[in-house]
């Protein structure tokens, strides 16, 4: 793509799209926010003018259309990803788009096979997976230095008086599993790979959320994994792997943090990684990069991890009963 600063196109103006586009500020001489789009007008000139950013738009499809852009970060609720994705991959636009980037298997599936039939790049912003402090905690673990992994354990719970509309609403891809969920998944998934047996219980509300969810993985090694997430209670959000020759942990909010511990028989020692910003600028760096090779492919963000994550979420959901839009599709035609 040569080496001009690569334009970018925000699909949304909520909480998310607010601090990735903030975090994106930091990358100046690579990245500028070129447009915006929203649901209102009104909502897509105040985030421009907030950023700076020259056009602005009220549907995504004009973004895409507009000639402005190289790539687009998707930050709407999770059933609005997969058109937005599918329209931009077959218009050549390269996409990043939050996580979950689909509400089922099958519908990442297809985006999968949109962005190699158009060549464009494609990727999940699990924005954990390019976080440095993230990166040097796995490259310990596969030093060897606490031995063969056999125990993971991770949480992701949180509870607030009253909670955003789109977590308790089935049609919107609620509940706890798709927003906080995600994250000790993606965490036992790197550490161990795919699990080869899967168990889950949870509790739901009257509307079919699921409120509390438990999580336990078997591996064929013996290890496993147990990993819970829910909307009722204020857990550390803390992370952990454990082998026979110690143990490396993350601090709170595990998903972003500054530090890890590692503990063996040489001592307990927190290790230091140097971080700025709130770290949504990694991932688009990342894709940035990608976008510059011309893959279609971010290699910190695999398509591989992306797929086989949904059907682990795909699944949890079968086990404890929850059901999203798009279960029923086929989108096999």
């Amino acid at each position: 793509m040569g080496i001009d600063r690569v334009k970018w196109g925000i699909v949304a103006t909520g909480n998310i799209s607010t601090q990735f586009t903030r975090d994106l500020g930091l990358l100046t001489d690579d990245a500028v926010a070129t447009a915006v789009s929203s649901r209102s007008q009104e909502s897509a000139d105040r985030f421009a003018a907030e950023f700076g950013i020259e056009n602005a738009y009220d549907d995504y499809r004009r973004l895409i259309d507009s000639g402005t852009v190289d790539v687009i970060y998707i930050g709407t609720p999770h059933p609005q990803h997969y058109a937005i994705a599918r329209t931009a991959l077959e218009a050549g636009i390269a996409v990043l788009c939050e996580k979950p980037v689909t509400l089922t298997a099958a519908q990442a599936r297809d985006l999968i096979a949109v962005a190699t039939e158009h060549k464009t790049l494609f990727a999940e912003a699990m924005w954990m997976r390019t976080n440095p402090v993230i990166q040097a905690f796995f490259q310990d673990l596969d030093s060897g230095v606490i031995g063969e992994p056999q125990q993971v354990v991770a949480d992701f719970a949180f509870h607030k008086p009253s909670l955003p509309n789109r977590l308790l609403d089935p049609a919107l891809g609620g509940g706890s599993l798709m927003d906080g969920g995600i994250y000790p998944m993606t965490f036992a998934y790197m550490a161990l790979g795919n699990p080869a047996e899967v168990k889950a219980v949870g509790s739901l509300n009257d509307d079919g959320i699921d409120l509390n969810v438990a999580m336990a993985w078997r591996y064929d090694s013996g290890a496993v994994a147990a990993l819970t997430c829910g909307l009722k209670s204020q857990n550390p959000w803390v992370a952990s792997v454990s082998g026979p020759d110690g143990s490396l942990q993350l601090p709170h909010r595990f998903h972003h943090p500054e530090y890890y511990v590692r503990s063996t028989a040489a001592g307990t020692e927190r290790i230091d990684v140097p971080t700025h910003g709130v770290g949504y600028h990694y991932e688009a760096a990342e894709v940035m990069r990608a976008l510059r090779n011309d893959l279609i492919e971010v290699p910190a963000l695999p398509h591989a991890a992306t797929l086989e994550i949904l059907e682990l979420l795909d699944e949890t959901r079968s086990q404890i009963g929850v059901r999203y839009p798009g279960d029923d599709d086929d989108l096999s035609g």
